[in-house]
């Protein structure tokens, strides 16, 4: 059976940015009052700019600013879902690539509000780190159950290249990416969504028939929420959802693409789906203070 190959592709606009417009985040009083979740996705210089950060890279002077910010966080409820880095983008082509991902939930749009006009301990840090990110108000669709998720173990043997590439449908360059970091440590598989025609009925069958197989490797939804809009940065044509998905190690993840109850559904998955981005992500390095 032909697996439907995963396209590398490119949007149409792709924009990190660094200044939070306060127009754009004034959006956020037409929510409903109520919890929910901002994805942060970073993009850090090489190295820290301005004075009194001098030989710190940018990913250790936003970790100044964003511990300077925990106490304000913990005031009004916040809770951290998931962070990691981003170790490679495995499918899909953005330049800059994102660094680093966290998803936040907050008790409300007028506490994140309120939060966003706090400049924290340490302001200037995060002008000197960040060179952009994106932040996108979510709505929880589903999310992982109680526990620290699958443990690292010993990987499992892998067919060779041409049988892995004939039964996942990634590339040989695609499935370098999934295995350039710790093979025998958890991984954090990202899918950034966008439904073809806007309909998400066909991808769901795709989910469906992956199930029993992610439950069968060991594998954990972290959480599965949808994008309702850009305040900072900029996607065209957008992502609908984002998924996070824990996996014991880079092995599980390809031999559940590969099973073949996946290979079965896979068109599901091809045919739903306009845009696929996908990251694998390890643990954060760096507290980013949440």
């Amino acid at each position: 059976m032909a697996v439907p190959g995963f396209e590398d592709s490119a949007l149409d606009v792709y924009e990190i940015e660094a200044l939070p417009d306060f127009s754009a985040l004034q959006t956020l009083t037409d929510r409903l009052d109520d919890r929910f979740v901002m994805v942060n996705m970073l993009v850090f210089k090489d190295m820290a700019t301005g004075e009194g950060f001098e030989g710190l890279t940018g990913r250790e002077a936003y970790g100044l600013y964003a511990e300077g910010l925990r106490e304000a966080q913990m005031a009004i409820d916040s809770r951290l879902i998931w962070v990691g880095d981003v170790q490679a983008q495995v499918v899909g082509s953005s330049d800059p690539v994102f660094q680093s991902m966290a998803l936040l939930e907050y008790a409300s749009p007028t506490a994140f509000l309120g939060f966003a006009t706090q400049p924290g301990d340490n302001p200037e840090a995060r002008s000197a780190g960040l060179e952009g990110q994106w932040l996108v108000p979510s709505t929880t669709l589903a999310g992982g159950g109680a526990g620290s998720g699958p443990s690292g173990s010993a990987p499992e043997e892998l067919p060779d290249m041409d049988t892995l590439v004939q039964t996942t449908g990634l590339s040989e360059e695609q499935i370098g990416r999934v295995r350039d970091g710790p093979l025998d440590e958890p991984v954090f598989i990202v899918e950034l969504l966008r439904f073809a025609d806007g309909d998400r009925s066909t991808y769901a069958q795709y989910e469906v028939g992956i199930a029993p197989v992610l439950e069968d490797r060991g594998a954990r939804l972290v959480w599965r929420g949808s994008y309702d809009g850009f305040v900072l940065g900029a996607a065209e044509p957008s992502f609908d959802e984002q998924t996070v998905t824990e996996y014991p190690n880079r092995t599980a993840y390809l031999l559940t693409l590969s099973d073949p109850r996946v290979a079965a559904v896979s068109r599901f998955r091809s045919d739903g789906l306009a845009t696929h981005w996908i990251y694998a992500a390890g643990e954060a390095e760096i507290d980013l203070g949440f």
